[in-house]
This record gives C-alpha cells, sequence and structure tokens, in this order.
C-alpha cells in the first residue's frame, strides 16, 4: 500500500509541475495548442467583425462606418490582449507576429475601411480611381504581415509539435468580392 501511496504521490507531483505560462494578460497556457488556440480565436473573431463589415458596407454606409468604430476597439484590445501573453518556452516569435498582424487590423479599420466608406459616397470617376489605389495598398501590406504570420504559425508548430489545421476562413476571406 505504501508503494501504491508513493507512486500516486509522485504522479500528482509530475503534473503540478508541469510548465504553465502565465503572463500579464491572467491567462495561463499549458500546452502550445492553448497557446496558439488563444491567438487564433482572436483572429478568427475579428475576421468574422471584417466580414460583417463587408457584408453591411454594401447596403449601409452609415451602419457599416458605426461598426468600423467598436470593429476599431476591438482590435485594439485584441493586441494589448495578445501583448499580454508571455513567450512559449521563451519563444516570442509566434505572438510578436500576431501583434504585428493585429496591429495591422487595427490600422486597416481605422485608416482603409473608412477610406472605403468615403471611396463609396465619391464620384463615380474618382470612386474608381481611389478604389483600385486602396485596394492595392491593403493587398499589399496584408500579404507582408500574412506570410510572416503565418511562418511563425508553422514555426511555433513545428518547435512543440503540433500538426496544424486547415483554416477555412482564411479560404473564406480570399473569397470575398
Amino acid at each position: 500500500m505504501k508503494k501504491f501511496t508513493l507512486i500516486a504521490f509522485a504522479i500528482v507531483l509530475l503534473a503540478a509541475c508541469k510548465s504553465s505560462y502565465k503572463g500579464p494578460n491572467g491567462v495561463s497556457y499549458k500546452t502550445p495548442v492553448q497557446y496558439n488556440d488563444y491567438i487564433i480565436n482572436r483572429q478568427t473573431d475579428l475576421l468574422k467583425k471584417i466580414m460583417h463589415f463587408a457584408k453591411t458596407s454594401r447596403n449601409d454606409l452609415d451602419g457599416a462606418e458605426k461598426l468600423l468604430d467598436g470593429y476599431v476597439d476591438d482590435a485594439a484590445m485584441m493586441v494589448t490582449e495578445i501583448k499580454g501573453m508571455p513567450p512559449f518556452k521563451k519563444d516570442s516569435s509566434f505572438r510578436d507576429a500576431a501583434i504585428n498582424t493585429f496591429s495591422f487590423y487595427k490600422k486597416a479599420l481605422d485608416t482603409y475601411y473608412r477610406d472605403l466608406i468615403q471611396i463609396r459616397r465619391d464620384t463615380l470617376e474618382r470612386k474608381q480611381e481611389r478604389l483600385d489605389s486602396l485596394v492595392k495598398t491593403i493587398t499589399k501590406e496584408e500579404a507582408g504581415f500574412d506570410r510572416k504570420f503565418q511562418s511563425a504559425q508553422r514555426e511555433f508548430a513545428r518547435k512543440n509539435n503540433m500538426k496544424l489545421k486547415h483554416n477555412t476562413m482564411q479560404d473564406r476571406i480570399k473569397n470575398i468580392d
């Protein structure tokens, strides 16, 4: 019986010693999956909001503009939350790429998407010119952040022996017209 108690105690002790990473945001991450999901869940939430904005802006420019006010605040809060994450196993590259990407989302919502609304209100000739220029700017800037973000996530998964699932949200974003 003493052997069983000693073994049970050792198992409990080992389980309690498993590293947990807790940052200033107050959240603990015991596994790389939890760490990854914390970031990706916020990204998915923000991308859903961007898609809702895109849908709303087709028919209701005033409503879309009001959405942006809240979405900019949401993006800023997400940047703060992610900045509060500790490095995972002393590696902050995925977190830092997420901070840069979410900062871009905030900028896009606050600047570029507001410009899109204004363009929609412009005269027809001016609209096309501004739209083309703005779409090129957004696409170019986002591509760089997206590449770095995905690369950082793949590297994070590799370092932590995680298998990543295909992100269908990314496919949906690419197909927005």
